[in-house]
């Protein structure tokens, strides 16, 4: 694999040996293996190390020997707290400073196995990197040495722009053993690392930082004397030395280390290799030295929802289809046509089998019914929020091929993308990548971005959209066997994995992506085309079948996870001016006569009873008055703004029967944030007539870029007859409410 996630061993080495003569201590004689010597020194430390990383396989001799902790207690376990007190009595204090050496990367990716109870388990760690604007990078974490083939080292160039390395704790945030981040805190401590520098241009200047988070940093820049081109050379730098540099941010919290090793170029090219990455860190007791052991209680997941696709048919419980060319080819340039034919999506065999047909390759083109596919959703099916939710798929290859399991908020149907969020728990495609990559990608609206003259939308990046996306390159296509994609999602982090392997991580800011803290539902598909996937060609095989074994989702028992099956129950109508509908209101202020804008003036009643009302006992009354202008109408005025996202449509009835000659009317919106008017013409819409009364139902969607979470003002304005002249008399309206909601 490249661009993979490491792992981390965490040895515990004590200083010169010394003697403890005590009885109390002398089951810590462990070392030499099989043979104690009568010293508590060093050599009993890796033993027990060995053990319990899995190195070695322990006899009764060794536990027993080894098991000293609580001191003149053993506790019948042979765990990390053991280790730690041998180290302890290996620097022959009864208390006192304490020294671990966190490797992070020697010879190659590592693997820390010791958890919480001392057992033997795993969690990762994330060798990866960071591009610049108008950077080119290599970033390989198995590169061999050409001087020397049996050292495996990391390798990272960087051809221009601004680029960074780095070595980071916050996949350690996903496991269930481990809290964030690693606890440094203490009297002292040393980053230590071999580099070789291959070539550095004129101005280049390589960083090195740890950080809690960026912009919590501490930094400090190579000095020449601390590397040669073309000799490895060891660098050592103290933690006082970072701490003395925050950079532009609040500075580091050694309590905390996200990333612990962040190397970066600026300035100018650079190809280097690294290796024997560490940290050496000093601390005052036993218990804090647990740098690598900070605990929190295993997370209890059960199974809350699954399709296991045994069947012989899609399960209508589980999935709709979603058919059709979409807008602009689904938002994204596709070229096929989702149907529901059995040819495009099919159940059997036990899996759920999803193909992008081509009529008569390699005659296969853009949305002109030549290509068909497959696409499924679980909108009003099943939604949830945080757990984990896997699929074991095995995907399609080839030339414009773009299969992917993903989830939209379940809200998307009201406020549309990218303020739904979208979750990519896994993507393959061809155009930029190719069929033995999987990327896992974040999408949502940053509103604190957003261009004031617009806040309606959120499109392109430089007005509030953002997409955060790695990826994973595997040795073997992922179209030659199934793997189990997943994501693990909470309040605080959402992670991407692979068969385990974590590669994506991102924690959730809920100022800026509240997105992620509401119910999402899933969606297979597979595309042809596309912004991603390319065009296909005459290489490209026919059928594309993407193979789906299952998809589940799981949850945490006792959390504050929730989910969702079937359509949420219809929230009450929201009322502004009705009798009927008054479970749920949306007061206003007042109303704003349209003279107080300059414009005609239009006096109201709202308790009149001149006509038969549509409901209830009064209907509010319009007259329409020419005083010489060339508009007027009334305002609802919500002064500071009213929340209507979520509802579908306004529904209101008019009588015009006292306005001769009337044919149509504005209706405005105006919110809170951009004070920009909005409207729609009634005469663009078809009423339902009762008596004298028409009533309107207009989706909310109709009035466009308006923000439907800060409604302010809502008018009935310019009434005009056929000719599109303004009309004068009364308007009578009743019942005026907003309808759909979520």
């Amino acid at each position: 694999m490249t661009r993979s996630t490491v792992f981390l061993i965490a040895l515990l080495v004590a200083g010169p040996g010394a003697t403890q003569a005590a009885p109390i201590y002398a089951d810590g004689d462990v070392g030499p293996l099989g043979a104690p010597d009568g010293l508590i020194d060093v050599s009993d430390q890796l033993v027990i190390s060995r053990i319990l990383t899995g190195s070695e396989t322990a006899t009764e001799l060794e536990y027993s020997h080894g098991d000293v902790y609580p001191a003149g207690a053993p506790d019948g376990e042979l765990n990390i707290q053991d280790l730690l007190l041998i180290q302890k009595l290996a620097l022959g204090q009864g208390a006192g400073n304490f020294v671990e050496n966190l490797d992070l990367f020697v010879d190659g990716p590592a693997t820390f196995t010791i958890d919480a109870n001392g057992t033997i388990g795993s969690t990762n760690l994330v060798v990866n990197s960071y591009t610049g604007p108008g950077a080119a990078v290599i970033n390989d974490p198995y590169y061999t040495d050409p001087a020397d083939s049996g050292n495996t080292v990391w390798r990272f160039a960087v051809d221009g722009g601004i680029a960074n390395a780095y070595v980071s704790t916050r996949n350690l945030n996903s496991d269930p053993v481990f809290n964030s981040g690693f606890d440094l805190s203490g009297p002292a401590g040393q980053l230590v690392f071999d580099i070789k520098v291959i070539s550095l241009s004129a101005g280049a200047n390589l960083k090195v930082k740890i950080d809690s988070g960026y912009p919590a940093l501490g930094q400090v820049s190579l000095t020449p004397s601390q590397y040669a081109v073309g000799s490895w050379r060891r660098v050592v730098i103290d933690f006082a030395t970072l701490l003395a540099d925050p950079g532009p941010g609040p500075g580091l919290d050694l309590a905390n280390v996200a990333n612990a090793f962040v190397i970066e170029v600026t300035g100018g090219d650079a190809e280097f290799y690294l290796d024997n990455i560490f940290i050496t860190h000093a601390c005052a007791e036993v218990d804090g030295c647990n740098a690598t052991v900070k605990t929190k209680p295993i997370i209890d997941y059960e199974l809350v929802w699954s399709d296991e696709f045994d069947g012989t048919s899609l399960s209508e419980d589980n999935w709709s289809y979603e058919t059709g060319y979409g807008s602009n080819g689904w938002g994204n340039d596709e070229w096929q046509l989702y149907t529901s034919n059995p040819d495009n999506v099919a159940v059997t065999g036990g899996n759920l089998v999803i193909s992008a047909q081509c009529a008569n390759p390699p005659n296969c083109g853009k949305r002109n019914g030549t290509i068909t596919s497959g696409r499924i959703i679980s909108l009003d099916k099943f939604a949830f929020k945080y757990g984990r939710v896997e699929a074991r798929i095995k995907h399609p290859v080839g030339n414009g091929a773009w299969s992917a399991f993903w989830m939209l908020g379940k809200n998307w149907p009201s406020v549309g993308w990218p303020f739904s969020g979208e979750l990519d728990v896994v993507e393959v495609h061809n155009r930029y990548s190719n069929e033995n990559t999987t990327h896992f990608t974040l999408h949502w609206c940053n509103e604190t971005r957003q261009d004031p003259n617009n806040p309606g939308s959120c499109y392109p990046e430089n007005n509030g959209w953002i997409y955060i996306s790695d990826y994973l390159e595997l040795t073997e296509s992922l179209g030659d066997d199934f793997h189990i994609f997943s994501a693990d999602w909470n309040e605080e982090r959402i992670v991407g994995k692979i068969d385990g392997i974590p590669y994506f991580s991102l924690d959730i800011n809920p100022d800026t992506m509240d997105e992620f803290l509401e119910e999402f539902f899933m969606i297979l598909n597979v595309a042809i085309g596309g912004t991603l996937g390319g065009s296909p060609d005459a290489s490209t095989p026919w059928p594309q079948t993407m193979l789906v074994d299952y998809v589940r989702v799981y949850q945490e028992v006792g959390g504050n996870s929730t989910y969702t099956i079937g359509p949420p129950p219809p929230a009450p109508e929201l009322g502004v001016y009705s009798e009927s509908h008054t479970q749920s209101t949306l007061p206003y202020t007042n109303i704003i006569n349209g003279a107080d804008f300059g414009g005609n003036l239009t006096n109201t009643n709202e308790n009149s009873m001149a006509v038969p009302q549509f409901d209830g006992t009064k209907v509010l009354e319009a007259n329409y008055l020419n005083t010489g202008k060339f508009y007027g109408g009334f305002i609802f005025n919500f002064s500071t703004g009213r929340d209507v996202s979520g509802y579908q449509t306004l529904k209101f009835a008019i009588d015009s029967s006292q306005m001769p000659g009337y044919a149509s009317m504005e209706v405005k919106a105006e919110d809170t944030d951009s004070g920009s008017e909005i409207y729609v013409l009634l005469s663009n819409y078809t009423p339902t007539i009762s008596g004298n009364w028409a009533i309107y139902e207009i989706p909310l969607s109709d009035f466009g870029n308006f923000d439907q979470t800060s409604l302010k003002l809502l008018g009935f304005w310019n009434p005009r007859n056929s000719s599109g002249q303004l009309s004068f008399g009364k308007l009578y309206f009743d019942d005026i409410h907003f309808a759909g909601g979520p």
